[in-house]
C-alpha cells in the first residue's frame, strides 16, 4: 500500500488524543454512561420500529405489508421492553460488547504484528491483548456485569487504544519518512 494512503503521524496523534480523552470521560462515571447507552439503544430501536411500521403503509403487496408490520412491531416492542427493563438491554449489550472486543482485540494484535518494526507497535499489541482480557472478564460475570461493565471496559479500551495510537504516532515521527509501511488491507 502506498504511503500516501496511510494515516500520517498527525492523524494518529489526533485520534489517539481524542480516544484517550473519551476513555477518561467514560471512566469518570461508568454506570451512568452504561445506563445512558442502554437507553439510547432502546430509543433507537423504538424509533426504528415506528419508522418500519410507517413504511409498512407504503408496502406494495399484502405479504410485504405483513412482514413489514411484524418487523416494525417487533423492533419497536424490543425498544420499549429495553427502555422499561434496562437490565435486559444491558445484558444483551454486554454480549455484543464481548463480540466487539474479540474482533477489535484480534485486529489490534494483527495490526501490531504488521507494524512490529516500529517501537510503538508493542503498545498496540498490549492493547489488543487487554481487549481479549476484557472479553474474559465479561464472560465470567455475564450477565451480571451490566451497565458498569459497558462504561468501564469501553472507557478502558478507548484509553488504551488512544495511548497506543499516540505512542505509534510518536514512533512514526521518530522513524522519519522511510518511504513504505506495510499495513493490513481489509
Amino acid at each position: 500500500m502506498p504511503k500516501k494512503n496511510l494515516p500520517g503521524s498527525n492523524t494518529l496523534l489526533l485520534f489517539g488524543v481524542v480516544l484517550t480523552v473519551f476513555g477518561i470521560l467514560l471512566l469518570i462515571s461508568p454506570a451512568a454512561v452504561g445506563s445512558a447507552v442502554v437507553r439510547l439503544v432502546a430509543l433507537v430501536l423504538a424509533v426504528t420500529g415506528v419508522v418500519q411500521l410507517l413504511h409498512s403503509l407504503r408496502s406494495g403487496s399484502p405479504m410485504n405489508r405483513v412482514i413489514s408490520v411484524a418487523l416494525g412491531a417487533t423492533v419497536a416492542g424490543v425498544g420499549v421492553l429495553v427502555w422499561f427493563n434496562p437490565e435486559l438491554g444491558s445484558g444483551f449489550l454486554t454480549a455484543l460488547l464481548m463480540i466487539f472486543f474479540v474482533v477489535n482485540g484480534l485486529w489490534k494484535i494483527a495490526s501490531a504484528l504488521r507494524f512490529r518494526r516500529y517501537s510503538g507497535s508493542g503498545w498496540l499489541l498490549i492493547s489488543g491483548l487487554i481487549s481479549l482480557v476484557f472479553v474474559w472478564l465479561l464472560w465470567v460475570q455475564w450477565p451480571l456485569s451490566g451497565a458498569w461493565a459497558i462504561g468501564v471496559l469501553v472507557g478502558l479500551d478507548l484509553l488504551f487504544t488512544g495511548v497506543a495510537m499516540i505512542l505509534t504516532a510518536v514512533s512514526l515521527r521518530k522513524s522519519g519518512s522511510s518511504g513504505y509501511i506495510d499495513t493490513i488491507q481489509l
